[in-house]
């Protein structure tokens, strides 16, 4: 089998680890791949990457260019699946076509109620033209995926004709990488609540949260750290990032917070090094962090939403989303209950085994292929 896959997208956060671990993970299974991503995109598979640099390009100006010479690119390697894997699609491709749709925030209404407005009118215009696009090439891709049951939901409402061509396929793991290990972190062993918080930086993963119960646990007596795998000048850069960037900064230079990215390969240590993972981001599609953290033997404090109640169902601790009371609260929670650490610790492994194990999501995709 043929497949080659439009992963012009992956030029940070999760979407770039799941396109090395899904051409790895092909190239496995013996489908004759080729994956069409940025020029600075790297894999030992050299030979299967196809670097296309799309970088500049407005959502209008990528659209077109897809529609002309893109089309004339995947018409030249005649394949018999062509997989869109990050929200654009041809219309009416040459071959079948399957759509990956996650970019959630677009079509969330908690989101586009209360992160929207604070990212200016450039920012409004950009989302809306990305949204009828997205719309668009879902409509004429022969199967469209997103990887929760609540994404699924919220593109239903907005393309209630395509339902039927809406299948929901779970992410995964890597659940032999990010695993309890015998020398991994016990609860506070140096007397300080470490916290951990991965993720690339957008507005709707509002940082300044965890900022502030990192503050009023010290105030409050518990000597607490965070760590947090984004950078200042992503915060300054964004539109809508003046109070993260603000915060943020207060607790760098008060030597509470630690920022900078990390590789995926240290991750698993990253995550073994620490108590507990928050996660305050308000709006997600799926949340590999979640995962990752869950299947890490990690506590875990997450946002009230529906994608991370579907994604932890009652492995985790939900705070209401914006709400440091809350957050401090679960923490507390956490703090002073050692059989609560060890029951959520334990089912949120077993949940991930189950539920979230990279194989199966790639078992999944290759019966659609």
């Amino acid at each position: 089998m043929k497949v080659l896959v439009n992963a012009l997208s992956a030029k940070k956060g999760g979407i770039v680890t799941y396109t090395k671990n899904l051409l790895t993970s092909l190239s496995e299974a013996g489908i004759d791949v080729t994956v069409a991503v940025p020029p600075e995109f790297s894999h030992p598979l050299k030979h299967c990457l196809l670097p296309i640099d799309t970088s500049g390009f407005s959502p209008a100006r990528r659209f077109l260019w897809e529609q002309t010479v893109w089309r004339s690119i995947v018409k030249r390697h005649n394949p018999d699946v062509l997989f869109s894997s990050a929200n654009f699609g041809l219309l009416n491709s040459s071959c079948r076509q399957i759509l990956l749709l996650r970019e959630g925030g677009l079509f969330d209404p908690d989101y586009l109620a209360n992160m929207a407005p604070t990212q200016g009118v450039y920012a409004s215009l950009n989302r809306s033209i990305r949204r009828q696009l997205m719309l668009a090439s879902a409509t004429r891709s022969d199967t469209i995926i997103t990887p929760t049951e609540a994404m699924r939901d919220m593109i239903g409402l907005w393309l209630p004709k395509a339902r039927e061509k809406l299948i929901v396929n779970h992410y995964g793991t890597l659940n032999d990488s990010f695993a309890p290990t015998a020398d991994a972190r016990k609860w506070r062993s140096d007397g300080v609540l470490r916290l951990l918080y991965v993720s690339v930086y957008y507005p709707h993963k509002v940082p300044y949260l965890l900022c502030e119960a990192v503050t009023r646990l010290n105030d409050a007596g518990i000597p607490t750290t965070a760590t947090i795998t984004m950078t200042l000048r992503e915060m300054m850069e964004m539109p809508g990032g003046s109070l993260d960037h603000a915060v943020v900064t207060k607790a760098v230079a008060n030597g509470t917070v630690k920022l900078g990215h990390h590789d995926y390969a240290a991750l698993p240590d990253l995550y073994r090094s620490h108590d507990a993972f928050v996660f305050p981001s308000v709006s997600e599609t799926f949340g590999h962090p979640m995962a990752e953290a869950m299947s890490s033997g990690l506590p875990v404090i997450v946002s009230d939403t529906a994608v991370n109640r579907e994604l932890c169902g009652d492995t985790a601790l939900y705070a209401a989303p914006y709400s440091v009371t809350d957050i401090c609260d679960r923490l507390h929670s956490l703090n002073n209950d050692e059989k609560l650490r060890t029951t959520l610790s334990l089912n949120a492994r077993q949940r991930t085994i189950k539920m979230y194990d990279w194989q199966a999501h790639i078992n999944r995709l290759l019966a659609l292929f």
